[in-house]
């Protein structure tokens, strides 16, 4: 038996096998390989069924109709966004935009038009802190309700349907929080954190006080019914034993309509989905393997790190001064040594992002050629049906689902102002 991320491969599997179409001798391989999962308590699960989906790519030639647009430099006062750094629709359609630079929330209608605005830097209830704010995290519940992250505050802000501010939440113990990423889960007032969540003790080193996490990664789940939130795990996945910091398999997550979970977390094209009780229901997979990492590789993804570095305000060129700029230029400074010196991850993963959609579709985007992260998106409905491919030039991935086939992507036009476009898509992708 060999093992490869958490997914064991063994010869005496006893996996029922789903194959809609013929497939290599490599994807018979795989197919039998993945036979286990960590469950959310560390117990390893049968599969109880592995789904073979098609070798070759079935293109789809999509045209997204464009709703509207917002952002502008010379547009009205609350389109004008310093920095766009999450976007979630409601039930009704309604847009609701994290401005992180003035940590404010704008709520855009249906038909983009303004609905109205909330939050803001400060030590006020409803509003945050500006030390971080680029962490901030949302997620729209049932009925229009909000729920914002404040990793200053270490705490969430719930907030009504009207953009009033209702209560806080704070998190538990002493640790400091960044949640990269929710996703409400449907039917309960739960959100779902979509990539690892990091914890750093007071002193912010990761994990010192939380040293078991170190050999694994969690799906983490977050109850904000109460006046501290319950933090739940989902799953404990696989996490890497290198320190290797180039081409990890990513951990990406997604909620699907009837509660269960969508994940990937290995270098093999393998999906799992998770059942609501906790248990390993469904391994999606295609036979496409992992690209080799050659030494050209690895200087490109060096350059294009340092490249994105640069571009960077929290960590490039120091305009603030003081004790401040100082600290920020060590940190510019430390991480382009860090960058420079990075290992590497022997193979680079087939998936480098996973979202679901409002009605439950996955969306996985593959790397592309080399270093490119922006390879082509497979679309795949849950239980296991291939729906097909949209190629890595029709679309970027959406930064945000919503119902009817609505679509965001945060973007930045020709002047480089930050502007979110809303499409839609056509009934049969939804």
């Amino acid at each position: 038996m060999r093992s490869h991320g958490n997914e064991r491969i063994s010869k005496e599997s006893g996996t029922t096998v789903k194959q809609p179409c013929r497939t290599t001798h490599l994807a018979t391989l795989v197919l039998t390989a993945l036979t286990a999962a960590y469950s959310a308590t560390g117990a390893l699960l049968a599969a109880q069924e592995v789904v073979a989906l098609p070798g070759a790519d079935r293109i789809l030639e999509v045209e997204f109709e464009e709703v509207y647009r917002i952002g502008s430099f010379a547009g009205d006062e609350w389109e004008t966004f310093g920095t766009i750094a999450r976007v979630a629709f409601d039930d009704s359609g309604n847009l609701f935009v994290v401005d992180s630079q003035a940590g404010r929330i704008v709520v855009v209608g249906s038909n983009g038009g303004f609905r109205r605005e909330f939050g803001g830097i400060g030590d006020g209830p409803g509003e945050f802190g500006g030390e971080n704010s680029s962490g901030i995290e949302l997620a729209v519940l049932a009925g229009g309700n909000s729920v914002a992250f404040d990793p200053d505050k270490r705490s969430f802000a719930l907030f009504g349907a009207d953009g009033e501010f209702v209560r806080t939440t704070r998190m538990p113990g002493n640790a400091i929080y960044m949640i990269p990423g929710l996703q409400p889960e449907r039917g309960g007032g739960t959100v779902l954190a979509t990539a690892a969540v990091n914890k750093f003790d007071m002193a912010g080193i990761r994990n010192r006080e939380f040293p078991e996490e170190s050999t694994f990664r969690t799906i983490v789940r977050f109850g904000l019914d109460g006046e501290e939130v319950v933090e739940d795990t989902v799953a404990r996945v696989w996490k890497s034993p290198s320190d290797a910091g180039g081409f990890i398999p990513p951990l990406a997550v997604g909620a699907l309509p009837d509660g269960a979970v969508a994940y990937t977390d290995s270098s093999a094209y393998a999906i799992k989905v998770i059942a609501p009780d906790g248990d390993l229901v469904r391994v999606l997979t295609r036979p496409i393997p992992p690209g080799p990492v050659t030494d050209r590789i690895k200087e490109a993804e060096i350059q294009r790190r340092l490249a994105l570095l640069e571009g960077t305000n929290s960590f490039g060129a120091d305009r603030s001064g003081g004790r401040r700029g100082a600290m920020m230029a060590q940190m510019a400074q430390f991480r382009r040594a860090s960058i420079e010196s990075m290992e590497f991850h022997d193979e680079i993963p087939v998936l480098s992002a996973l979202k679901t959609s409002w009605e439950g579709t996955i969306w996985a985007r593959r790397h592309g050629e080399g270093v490119t992260l922006e390879g082509p998106i497979d679309l795949l409905a849950p239980e296991g049906r291939y729906l097909g491919t949209l190629p890595a030039d029709a679309t970027a991935m959406p930064s945000a689902f919503g119902p009817d086939g609505l679509l965001a992507f945060v973007e930045r036009d020709e002047m480089d102002v930050p502007t979110v476009v809303v499409k839609r898509l056509p009934p049969a992708l939804r």
